[in-house]
């Protein structure tokens, strides 16, 4: 898949014609002016206009360039623009998409043999879809191969054709990967350089279910303030419990009242007083569950970030962004998991509490028909001896019925112990298979291929060996290394000293690697590098360029790059190369609002 033509309805753009291999864009900045540079030229605007027409997905239109500015009447300035991007299929047909500002969730197509005359939008459109279903067409569309039963479309790989000044930190890891968690990026990654992903995927997904598993066993324990390991000495307790309930209750059985209240006190035992009791020890239940519901919706996860990097400035320490996104995942997560507990614990408590309304009722009818029967008793210290005999059988029967909660909520956590530990085993299988797959990464002929490109192309530019490799780390997951570079003189592999200036190379070199070792397949056939030569010596410039053009034409890869006039390489008579009026397919400049990629600042 290639780029075509871009081009729009409004007539100050300036509509593009891509060519087929080689394409400059190239910006002429004279001025010192700061509000007419190259940042204001529409030149960095270019490569999210083309990402906006393969479909990402405007999240906040905030953070997107096409909405950050308003005019004085408080609309976006580009809302009456609608755009076309014309791509050519690697099947060899032409696909004109459209999509406009105002409407952005709106995508038309149009098929044809041929591509458009000019830059005329079709007459009519094969198809008008709602955004999710034009990315699932347009990933038809493409019909890439490496893409074919994934979980993950052509989006995914977009941005390694699509290089912003943001994705050069890193080779691997994209700007838009940057916020996500490993699992988001990693499978794709480890797939793409010829591995299974769906182990990683696997992997990680066993290690999020035990990592909840553990956390709802830590909730539980706090909940019921026990350990795992108490059962036994909880069980002692039940049997001693138990013991002197019964005990109370023989005590009640052989209590004797006077003869002449015989046939009241039997009632009073035998039907009132035993109803009250069962009352009771229900009443007890369901005051020590709202009592413990409420307890558990109070108990909140404790934990200010704020401080602990306070504490991080205080020792002078450094607080890496990494490890605060760690902690803000573990806060995600856990505020998450409280959120959705305490909704259950609410609703659980709401008939706890009608529960305990019912009980409450009864309870007094009861009593004061008890009352009426006590009436009959003369001898009162006889009622207190009674009373207290079964004052102590119900608090008996409470803790009983505590403890054997206790032992309910141990026989959960072992229960989920036993759900871990099968976790544990099937982790440790996969964990096996992925390392197998390092084992055998020199028969994975994709990896190969793309180490051996990646080497080739960067000795071709800095004339340095560069070495791609892949680990497991102390958790068991992969990390993508960055590049390490042999020392001409020790000939040690070592990390390359001038960070930003050799990752741009590290990542120029990989994304042709991967269009190289891809060529074979339906895949994508062009790169996009955003400002690629500047902070460049010289010659790695040259040598780049000739790299460049060399596999344009052999592979047929289309390179799309951005320069200003500042940054283009001098030949050996120290004058800047020429690129054909051809090569330059946009020229830009800053001498008025005509050199503008829209044709006015903003």
């Amino acid at each position: 898949m290639k780029l075509s033509k871009l081009y729009t309805n409004q007539p100050n753009f300036k509509n593009i014609e891509f060519n087929s291999g080689f394409n400059v864009i190239y910006a002429d900045v004279k001025t010192n002016d700061d509000n007419r540079n190259s940042h204001c030229l529409g030149k960095f605007l270019l490569v999210d206009l083309i990402d906006f027409l393969l479909l990402k997905k405007v999240g906040s239109k905030k953070n997107h360039p096409l909405y950050k500015t308003k005019n004085e009447a408080g609309d976006y300035i580009f809302n009456d623009y609608i755009f076309y991007l014309e791509i050519i299929l690697n099947s060899g047909d032409y696909l004109t998409i459209q999509r406009s500002v105002t409407n952005n969730t709106k995508i038309a197509f149009k098929r044809n043999e041929t591509g458009v005359e000019g830059f005329i939008p079709p007459v009519s459109w094969d198809l008008e879809l709602s955004y999710d279903k034009a990315k699932k067409q347009l990933n038809e569309y493409f019909n890439f191969e490496f893409f074919a039963n994934k979980k993950y479309d052509y989006r995914k790989a977009i941005n390694y054709c699509l290089r912003r000044q943001g994705d050069y930190q890193d080779i691997y890891r994209l700007a838009k990967f940057k916020s996500g968690k490993d699992s988001y990026w990693k499978p794709f990654m480890f797939d793409l350089l010829g591995f299974d992903g769906n182990l990683l995927e696997e992997k990680y997904e066993k290690g999020a279910k035990i990592k909840e598993i553990e956390n709802f066993i830590k909730a539980e324990e706090k909940d019921f303030d026990i350990h795992r390991d108490e059962k036994d000495e909880i069980e002692g307790l039940i049997l001693i419990k138990k013991k002197e309930k019964t005990e109370r209750i023989k005590e009640l059985d052989r209590f004797n009242f006077y003869q002449q209240d015989k046939e009241n006190i039997h009632r009073l035992v035998d039907e009132i007083e035993q109803k009250i009791s069962d009352l009771n020890t229900e009443e007890y239940n369901i005051e020590f569950e709202i009592s413990r519901l409420q307890k558990s919706i109070k108990n909140k996860f404790a934990f200010d970030l704020k401080k602990v990097q306070a504490v991080f400035e205080e020792a002078k320490i450094c607080f890496p962004d990494q490890l605060k996104k760690d902690y803000n995942d573990l806060l995600d997560f856990n505020n998450k998991l409280t959120t959705e507990r305490n909704r259950l614990l609410r609703e659980t408590l709401s008939v706890r509490l009608e529960e305990q309304k019912r009980v409450k009722r009864q309870l007094r009818e009861l009593n004061e028909q008890k009352a009426e029967l006590l009436s009959y008793i003369q001898d009162t210290d006889v009622f207190k001896k009674f009373k207290s005999y079964q004052k102590k059988a119900v608090e008996a029967e409470g803790e009983i019925i505590a403890l054997q909660s206790k032992i309910n909520a141990i026989d959960i956590i072992g229960s989920k112990e036993k759900q871990i530990k099968k976790y544990q085993t099937e982790l440790e299988s996969v964990v096996d298979k992925i390392k197998a797959e390092l084992d055998k990464a020199s028969e994975n002929k994709i990896y190969t291929e793309i180490r051996t490109v990646f080497s080739n192309y960067y000795k071709t530019i800095l004339d340095e060996i560069a070495i791609l490799s892949l680990k497991l780390n102390k958790s068991d997951n992969i990390d993508f290394n960055e590049p390490k570079v042999q020392n001409k003189t020790t000939k040690q592999m070592t990390q390359q000293g001038d960070g930003f200036t050799y990752t741009k190379l590290f990542c120029v070199c990989f994304d042709l690697a991967l269009l190289a070792t891809y060529r074979s397949q339906s895949f994508f056939r062009f790169v996009y590098h955003d400002d690629v030569f500047a902070n460049q010596d010289n010659r790695p410039k040259l040598k780049l360029l000739g790299l460049i053009r060399e596999l344009c034409d052999r592979y047929d890869i289309q390179y799309v790059f951005t320069i200003i006039r500042d940054e283009v390489p001098y030949n050996e008579e120290k004058r800047p190369i020429e690129f054909s009026e051809k090569e330059i397919i946009l020229e830009l400049h800053d001498k008025d609002e005509t050199g503008t990629l829209f044709g006015f600042t903003f």
